[in-house]
């Protein structure tokens, strides 16, 4: 949530920021349909400031600023909507997110990798890694997939800056994560996080970052149960497949 992402970066903003912060909580759905430049307007300060704003909550940019304003809306309104409709918007949403994503460098990292890895996090991540390592072998593109945090241990130290490593997570907060990013990024290792879009951990430490929007769906008869659905996250993997395998994946 946008506000959890203003407090823990009090101590950085400014009066600037606030006056910018001011106007976006009080016209959130104004504010989608808005281009940088005209909110910059409305709040009299620079597109610099409202860039430099979103960089201080954790965001790469005003453009994901904007999709979190966006998703804050969605979840006010989500107990109206059927799950049907609520698939719709994930997958309509992840769609956006990879549009405003450069791939290039993604796809030059996974052509020039000399070995990749993969490793998810949970069963739906496994699920996805899994995906990841199959849509690829058509483009001769061989991934190894660790099962779990154990074997991902064994391989640190044969891993160098010559890979590439994949790392798909929910939350993007595992705390075992953090006995293996700082091991990776010493030795200089190119890191891809695949996460939901939120500020986490694993983004925040990873070299490339791709994200997909997945609504966590509530048991009806136990509201403390959740469901978390990876639909998504296979769209968002196929999408970069196909990327990959149209622009890099030469076939003599």
């Amino acid at each position: 949530m946008l506000n959890q992402r203003i407090n823990n970066s009090q101590e950085d903003l400014t009066k600037t920021d606030y006056q910018i912060l001011n106007y976006l909580m009080a016209h959130k759905e104004k504010v989608l349909d808005m281009s940088i430049h005209e909110i910059s307007e409305k709040t009299f300060v620079s597109a610099a400031s409202i860039v430099r704003l979103a960089k201080k909550l954790n965001f790469s940019g005003f453009s994901e600023l904007k999709f979190s304003l966006r998703s804050e809306i969605e979840e006010d309104s989500v107990h109206f909507k059927s799950s049907i409709s609520l698939l719709e918007d994930d997958i309509n949403d992840t769609l956006n997110l990879i549009s405003e994503q450069n791939l290039i460098p993604i796809c030059q990292e996974f052509s020039r990798a000399k070995n990749i890895f993969v490793y998810g996090t949970d069963w739906g991540e496994k699920a996805g890694g899994s995906y990841l390592a199959r849509n690829f072998i058509a483009c001769n593109i061989y991934i190894s997939q660790f099962p779990s945090i154990t074997e991902f241990h064994w391989a640190l130290d044969n891993i160098s800056e010559d890979d590439l490593v994949v790392i798909i997570s929910f939350s993007g907060s595992a705390s075992h994560l953090k006995e293996v990013i700082p091991s990776l990024k010493i030795k200089n290792v190119p890191i891809l996080s695949i996460t939901p879009l939120s500020g986490n951990y694993l983004a925040s430490e990873a070299t490339y970052r791709l994200y997909y929007k997945g609504t966590n769906l509530t048991d009806r008869q136990s509201s403390q149960t959740e469901y978390n659905f990876f639909s998504s996250l296979s769209i968002l993997i196929e999408f970069l497949y196909r990327y990959y395998n149209d622009n890099f994946c030469f076939k003599g």
